[in-house]
């Protein structure tokens, strides 16, 4: 008898611990962005840590991260507020959603940019950058897409995304728009 209480206890302890550990993209977003996002975008949801590869987290880790390759929060217009940017997941299948979140009175704006990985969100990753020279991939032979340059002077924080392993997109406000060059991948 003591044995199986004992086996329970642990048993009960074990799940309360395992709940108690909040997801790492999750604590990132404040309640007032993730209503938002739920209430824009339907059929997607707010991303959670093993939204990618147990191995991807784990390397965002060991390199400084939160192990959260969802989420990036940072300064992007210049207005000294804390602006996000959310790689979304879809409800149903495996697509995603790259948003960029502006604070604004009374809630919030949405941006929607590429990253190149609308149909596999697991391969996803969105990050900041900081301020600087971003020049594209070499290797890129189209020809530029709309509000797509050779090279980008970023004067605040930008957004990187795309796939893992693969090119990346990095996007910056630059005035009043946002502009983005396609550089190599992480």
């Amino acid at each position: 008898m003591r044995s199986a209480a004992a086996v329970f206890f642990y048993a009960f302890t074990s799940l309360a611990l395992a709940q108690g550990h909040a997801d790492s993209c999750q604590a990132q977003i404040p309640r007032s962005l993730a209503d938002a996002l739920a209430k824009t975008f339907p059929g997607y949801r707010a991303p959670l840590e093993y939204d990618n590869a147990p191995e991807d987290a784990s390397k965002n880790r060991t390199q400084g991260g939160s192990g959260c390759l969802g989420v990036g929060v940072g300064d992007f217009t210049g207005e000294g507020k804390k602006e996000y940017v959310i790689g979304l997941t879809a409800l149903k299948g495996s697509g995603g959603l790259a948003v960029v979140a502006l604070p604004r009175k009374g809630g919030w704006r949405f941006q929607k940019i590429r990253s190149g990985t609308e149909e596999a969100r697991f391969r996803q990753f969105v990050e900041v950058v900081e301020p600087g020279h971003f020049e594209r991939a070499k290797t890129r032979r189209a020809p530029l897409g709309t509000d797509e340059a050779r090279a980008l002077d970023c004067p605040n924080a930008g957004v990187r995304v795309g796939a893992l392993d693969t090119t990346a997109i990095v996007y910056c406000f630059v005035a009043g728009r946002w502009q983005h060059v396609v550089v190599l991948g992480n």
